[in-house]
């Protein structure tokens, strides 16, 4: 720190130099003169004690003027302390941290469907399962009892050239499949085919399915019967056609496309299930006890004979 002192007479220039000095060197310049007048003008203690001394013509005391100069290097350096009190440096303002990126959720590879396993309609326990010559037996007995008089009538129309009166033949041979496809199960629960080869339909709980499985499985054949009949008698009357008559005859050929779309669905099922079958939660065709489902009827009675029979002579057996 350096500290100076300008000594002179009165207009020798002390001031001059001292403002050079002070932008030279960068200091504070403190006049004993401007001190003097600064404290007489503001009529402060020590200006107005300097004052009665100058007023008398005497000089001012030491200890007054280094009062004064005390109390102006106090002024400065409070002057000093205020401007010396450090800012804290103004810190950069921190840039906003970046946004995290939440990881992306990683989807799950979706894990294949397990796929349902087929639930597999068991066969009633308790029963035999019939063979295939006892089935295809059977199926020609009902086929014969159902079409053989039809087809008698048909054959019978076209060698007279339709000039016999066959009409009695034709309902009779609509009746049969009528007696042996509804009447025969609604009875007894069996057809003549089984009761011939001693079997009956049983569903998984080892009971006769319903009537209603019954009906619809032989509604086809009655239909396809019905149909053929009406179309033949409508061709023998020359009667001419009308819209009721063909929507009859329509829905009789659609119900008899049931039986090609049973056989194909037999075919694609995985137990080999008809619609029918499926349907009513399974149906199989098995063996029957004697006299199951009779009532004492002297007819059941000669059909299970019938079945001896057949038996006997080994046409219900699977041929090696």
């Amino acid at each position: 720190m350096i500290n100076l002192i300008l000594f002179g007479k009165p207009g020798s220039g002390k001031g001059t130099q001292a403002e050079f000095v002070k932008q030279k060197y960068d200091l504070v310049h403190i006049s004993t003169g401007d001190v003097f007048r600064y404290n007489i003008s503001k009529n402060t203690d020590l200006g107005v004690l300097a004052k009665s001394y100058m007023d008398k013509g005497d000089l001012v005391p030491d200890e007054v003027t280094i009062k004064m100069l005390e109390a102006e290097v106090e002024k400065f350096n409070e002057k000093v302390a205020k401007a010396a009190v450090v800012e804290e440096p103004k810190t950069k303002k921190s840039k906003k941290a970046a946004k995290v990126k939440k990881p992306k959720k990683v989807k799950k590879a979706k894990e294949p469907r397990a796929r349902k396993e087929r639930v597999v309609k068991e066969f009633p326990e308790g029963f035999d399962e019939v063979n295939k010559a006892r089935a295809w037996f059977r199926s020609i007995v009902d086929l014969v009892v159902n079409f053989a008089l039809f087809s008698f009538y048909l054959l019978t129309n076209i060698v007279a050239g339709g000039a016999s009166d066959l009409t009695y033949i034709l309902i009779l041979s609509l009746i049969l499949p009528i007696f042996n496809l509804i009447f025969m199960p609604y009875k007894t629960g069996r057809t003549v085919g089984q009761w011939i080869t001693t079997t009956r339909y049983v569903n998984s709980r080892g009971n006769n399915p319903p009537f209603l499985y019954h009906l619809l499985k032989s509604s086809p054949v009655v239909s396809y019967l019905s149909g053929a009949g009406a179309f033949l008698v409508i061709i023998s009357a020359s009667t001419e056609w009308t819209s009721g008559m063909i929507g009859v005859v329509a829905t009789l050929v659609f119900l008899f496309l049931l039986i090609p779309g049973d056989w194909l669905f037999k075919k694609l099922h995985h137990q080999s299930f008809g619609i029918w079958e499926f349907l009513f939660g399974g149906v199989w065709n098995a063996r029957a006890q004697k006299g199951e489902g009779g009532t004492g009827n002297k007819l059941f009675q000669r059909l299970e004979s019938l079945s001896d029979y057949t038996e006997s002579k080994g046409w219900l057996e699977d041929k090696e």
